[in-house]
C-alpha cells in the first residue's frame, strides 16, 4: 500500500463522501429550518407567504440556501480519479510520441526531469480540468436566491423590477471622454 495514486485515490473517496454526507445532513436541517420559518411567518409576516403552500416554501427555502458545492466538489474530487488512469496513458503516449518525433536524446527518457515535470503538470492540468468543469456547471446551474423566488411564488412580477442606482462620477466623465465632449475641470 505505498502507491501514492492509491493512497490519493482513497483520501479522495473519503473525501467526497464527507463532502455528500455533509450536504445531505444540511439539506434535512435546512428542511427542519423551513418549517419553522414558514411557521413563524405565519404567526408574524403572514404577507411574506401569501399564496405559498408550505411544501412550496420548504422546496424554495432549502434550493435557496442548500449546499451545493458540496455535491460539485465531491463530483470533482470523483472525476480526478477516474480520469488519472487514462490521463497517465495519454501522456505517456505524448511523450513518446513526441520525443520520437524530434529524435530526443537521453535527457529525455522517462525518469529525467523533462520527464517528471511533463508528466507532473499533465496530470495537474488534467485534475484541474475537472475541477474547472464542476466549477462551471456549479454556476451555470444555480438556482435563483430564496426573496426573488419567493416573490414569485406569490405572483409579483420580477421582470418589471428595476433597480435604481446612481452612476459613479468616474463613470459619467469616461462616457463623457468617449463622447468627445471636453473633460471637466477638478476643483
Amino acid at each position: 500500500m505505498t502507491d501514492p495514486f492509491l493512497i490519493a485515490a482513497i483520501l479522495a473517496v473519503l473525501a467526497a463522501a464527507g463532502l455528500l454526507i455533509r450536504w445531505f445532513v444540511s439539506t434535512a436541517n435546512l428542511g427542519r429550518e423551513a418549517h419553522v420559518e414558514y411557521a413563524g411567518r405565519l404567526e408574524d409576516r403572514a404577507h411574506t407567504v401569501e399564496g405559498v403552500s408550505e411544501a412550496e416554501f420548504v422546496r424554495l427555502y432549502v434550493n435557496g440556501y442548500a449546499p451545493r458545492w458540496t455535491v460539485y466538489a465531491a463530483a470533482a474530487l470523483i472525476a480526478a480519479i477516474l480520469v488519472t488512469p487514462p490521463a497517465v496513458f495519454g501522456l505517456l503516449a505524448f511523450w513518446a510520441w513526441i520525443t520520437d518525433l524530434v529524435d530526443a536524446s537521453d535527457v529525455f527518457a522517462p525518469g529525467y526531469y523533462p520527464w517528471m515535470f511533463f508528466m507532473f503538470f499533465g496530470l495537474v492540468g488534467a485534475w484541474a480540468f475537472c475541477g474547472f468543469l464542476a466549477a462551471r456547471f456549479h454556476h451555470q446551474r444555480a438556482p435563483e436566491g430564496f426573496n426573488p423566488a419567493l416573490m414569485r411564488a406569490r405572483g409579483e412580477p420580477l421582470d418589471d423590477v428595476v433597480l435604481k442606482r446612481a452612476r459613479p462620477k468616474w463613470a459619467r466623465r469616461a462616457r463623457a471622454i468617449a463622447d468627445g465632449a471636453p473633460k471637466e475641470e477638478e476643483n
